[in-house]
């Protein structure tokens, strides 16, 4: 953080994240923060039309109770960890990573996207830039599965099947 840089520090639970502010010295919008990079233009432009949706749910006051509803490995709710980082629940999806999936791990099942909890990449399949396009509440709601993963969820238990279910029950209205 240089000199005239009135960037403020947000620690996350594995990296440090600088957000600057947006030009005209605003805070940046959580769009103009999104970071979709995949190779595949169509992919991209689906999964960030899912990230915004996510990012939309997630502002809602009974989506954003999803956070309160796990907790990571060491027991700590999870809308603890998001506010550790000072973040909103749409300014920290801005944030996360979103990249091409492994071919290897998305052929297996009907994989939509993949992260380890902690990570702040998302790895996404095909299937959910597809999924986006015919079912817009579960690409969405998969986008909010696995921003749980980033800030500490494990699986099994809970089963991908029961957060996703839990996440649609909270947000997909």
């Amino acid at each position: 953080m240089g000199r005239g840089c009135r960037c403020r520090r947000v620690v996350g639970l594995a990296v440090t994240i600088l957000v600057a502010p947006a030009p005209g010295g605003r805070e940046a919008s959580s769009q103009e923060l999104s970071r979709v990079r995949l190779s595949r233009p169509g992919e991209a432009a689906a999964v960030s039309a899912a990230l915004r949706g996510a990012m939309n749910r997630i502002d809602r006051q009974e989506c954003g109770r999803i956070l309160a509803d796990f907790a990571d490995d060491h027991g700590r709710k999870l809308q603890e960890n998001l506010e550790s980082l000072g973040l909103s629940g749409p300014e920290y999806l801005a944030v996360l990573l979103f990249r091409d999936g492994d071919p290897r791990h998305c052929a297996h099942g009907r994989r939509l996207a993949f992260t380890t909890p902690g990570s702040r990449v998302i790895f996404v399949c095909s299937l959910l830039a597809e999924t986006q396009r015919n079912d817009n509440v579960l690409a969405e709601a998969m986008v909010i599965h696995e921003a749980l993963h980033t800030l500490g969820l494990s699986e099994d238990p809970p089963s991908s099947q029961e957060i996703t279910r839990r996440v649609l029950a909270r947000c997909g209205s």
